[in-house]
């Protein structure tokens, strides 16, 4: 049995995976400057994007899916 990963889960995961591969390369860098402040609004600003994506890409697809239904109906 396959299990097709949907557009909206897959994209943002992705995202997050590089999110998080930068931030462990970056982490050196803002250990020895000291500033804080800077690594965690960055961390958080790109988590908000992919979680935003998240939802524009669900909501995209629940209006295709609801699309669909209704051309289906209609033929």
């Amino acid at each position: 049995m396959s299990r097709n990963i949907k557009r909206h889960i897959l994209f943002p995961l992705v995202l997050l995976a590089y999110f998080a591969v930068m931030a462990v390369m970056a982490y050196p860098r803002y250990k020895a400057s000291g500033n804080w402040s800077e690594y965690f609004s960055v961390i958080g600003g790109c988590l908000l994007i992919a979680l935003l994506l998240f939802f524009i890409l669900k909501r995209r697809q629940k209006i295709r899916d609801r699309f669909s239904s209704k051309k289906d109906l209609n033929q």
